[in-house]
């Protein structure tokens, strides 16, 4: 219904149905922020502290919940023990968290954005700790497409008509797309906030077996890069 109702909208006044998009969301994003600050989620970020057990945080988390990692996402969800926007300044304490991971996250951050999360999370980080990300290659397919590499698409994208399809759809996504990565790119990001060990990983690969919660399925594998970022001061 409500699809229904802002395409007539934009079909009526001529407005851009993706400025539509984008003001519903940073509408519905102020209400997260305001509930972010109601006491009971203060007391609930409190008792994370007070439990004694090692604060694991997945970013972005959804509807998947992970053992011995606390949720945090800006959608309501069974799994989501922490609603942020994740955007902004986090709520948690410096040198406070022992690790972090996100999974197709952060490629729906502006690159300022993304800037400003970095920061937070080495921030947040005990010295020692680890922030894994797993995003979409984007550059692997602009290179598989130069190779002509069709069984490549075929694997890693196999919803999509034809291999340029299948690049649009990585890089843009319907516009929730804000960014795309290579190694380089991901380790000069997290060199430049402090970071001073960046390792390209593979799935399920890091050291600690705790972060051993990437998503196994062939098409997933395929089509991501694996980073762990290292705060070692």
């Amino acid at each position: 219904m409500i699809r229904k109702v802002v395409k007539a909208l934009c079909e009526i006044t001529g407005i851009p149905n993706y400025w539509i998009k984008s003001t519903i969301i940073e509408i519905r994003m102020s209400f997260i922020r305001m509930y972010t600050l109601l006491p009971f989620q203060r007391r609930k970020l409190r008792q994370m502290y007070l439990n004694g057990k090692p604060i694991n945080l997945v970013f972005g988390c959804g509807n998947t919940a992970y053992r011995g990692w606390f949720g945090v996402d800006c959608f309501f969800s069974d799994c989501v023990e922490y609603v942020l926007d994740l955007r902004r300044k986090l709520p948690y304490k410096s040198n406070s968290v022992d690790l972090c991971y996100s999974e197709h996250f952060i490629e729906h951050l502006w690159p300022n954005e993304l800037v400003n999360h970095l920061n937070e999370v080495f921030r947040i980080l005990k010295p020692g700790g680890r922030y894994r990300v797993v995003v979409p290659s984007a550059l692997r397919f602009v290179d598989r497409y130069v190779a002509g590499d069709e069984a490549f698409f075929a694997l890693a994208f196999p919803w999509a008509q034809r291999p340029m399809g299948a690049i649009h759809d990585i890089i843009y996504f319907a516009g929730d797309h804000k960014n795309i990565f290579d190694f380089k790119e991901l380790k000069y990001l997290a060199t430049q906030v402090g970071f001073t060990e960046v390792v390209e990983s593979s799935c399920n690969s890091s050291e600690l077996e705790i972060m051993h919660i990437d998503i196994s399925d062939p098409q997933r594998v395929a089509e991501s890069l694996y980073v762990e970022m290292i705060k070692n001061d």
